[in-house]
């Protein structure tokens, strides 16, 4: 069970970082680890995953890749929250662990 307090605060954290750079999922999960603690199922960690990446979109940022170009470094993904958290689980249960930066997508508010 994950304290909402310091919840909060994590989202609070992660949707800033969000707002000013480019969210990896190293950062993501390393909350995740945070959040649950030791001896946490891979089941638990995906859930919980999902619930802050749903709740990223619920505060604006959104999905996509880096790309080469300077003048369009990011490209959100053209999807739904239903939809990109569809495919995150997939890829993250397809893999067995936890994504790192690099993995996926990035996450950004544009």
């Amino acid at each position: 069970m994950v304290n909402q307090d310091i919840y909060r605060r994590e989202l609070g954290y992660l949707t800033q970082y969000a707002e000013d750079d480019w969210l990896g999922f190293s950062v993501i999960s390393g909350s995740v680890g945070d959040l649950l603690g030791r001896g946490a199922s891979f089941q638990e960690q995906l859930t919980l995953l999902l619930r802050i990446v749903g709740d990223l979109y619920e505060a604006g940022a959104r999905a996509g890749d880096l790309t080469e170009s300077t003048a369009e470094p990011f490209l959100s993904w053209t999807m739904d929250k239903t939809e990109a958290l569809t495919r995150i689980a997939s890829q993250v249960e397809q893999s067995s662990r936890l994504p790192e930066s690099g993995d996926i997508c990035w996450f950004t508010v544009p």
